[in-house]
């Protein structure tokens, strides 16, 4: 072979080592910063079960903000909305699983459940976001955390979450649920971006009192 063939070869093969070694390091990048954005910005989850009917269905795939569980609770956080907020859709340890929930009641807050309705702070919620005739009511029987008409104070450091399903939702009406700690949210949704033909900004702080 002569060898101006063979410096042509060698410069071929430098190109697609230059090119492997260019693509190798994109992915690394690539990786590295979705790894960072998944363990400190924002993670995907999916909704499995029917708790939070009517508003999310199962399969649902959200955006979680992650900045809100290791930045909310400082002044600066606070100052620009990332504290969890009564209202708030969550997503939260229980044992092994994700729970996605709503803040119905923070710290210091108390709760009641009277007559099909949701007191906080002994003051009636509009939850706009739930059907009109739906009604809460407490679970009976050796799992229940709260009895309908007793009145509950929430622990600092914790908080009170219950699924939109009011009647199909294991959630903090349960002993083994009850209090939320904070340092097991993972953080609050942000979005719901599948069905994409349902995507959605999801509200924060939503509910008023009476």
């Amino acid at each position: 072979m002569p060898q101006k063939d063979k410096k042509t070869e060698n410069i071929k093969l430098e190109e697609k080592k230059d090119l492997m070694t260019d693509l190798l390091e994109s992915f690394v990048a690539a990786m590295s910063i979705s790894i960072f954005i998944y363990f400190t910005l924002a993670m995907p989850n999916q909704v499995e079960g029917q708790s939070m009917e009517p508003n999310f269905h199962n399969s649902d795939l959200l955006l979680t903000n992650r900045v809100s569980s290791w930045l909310g609770e400082s002044d600066f956080g606070k100052s620009i909305g990332l504290d969890f907020k009564r209202g708030d859709v969550i997503i939260f340890h229980e044992n092994t699983i994700e729970l996605i929930k709503r803040i119905i009641a923070g710290p210091g807050d108390t709760i009641r459940l009277h007559d099909g309705k949701v007191y906080v702070n002994e003051k009636e919620l509009t939850e706009d976001y739930l059907p009109k005739d739906l009604q809460t009511f407490a679970y009976s029987g050796l799992y229940s955390f709260i009895k309908d008409d007793e009145i509950k104070t929430v622990p600092e450091g914790y908080y009170f979450v219950m699924g939109d399903n009011r009647g199909n939702s294991k959630d903090s009406r349960f002993s083994d649920v009850g209090f939320v700690k904070r340092t097991e949210i993972r953080g609050k949704v942000l979005v719901k971006y599948w069905p994409f033909d349902q995507f959605e900004l999801i509200p924060q702080g939503v509910y008023t009192e009476k």
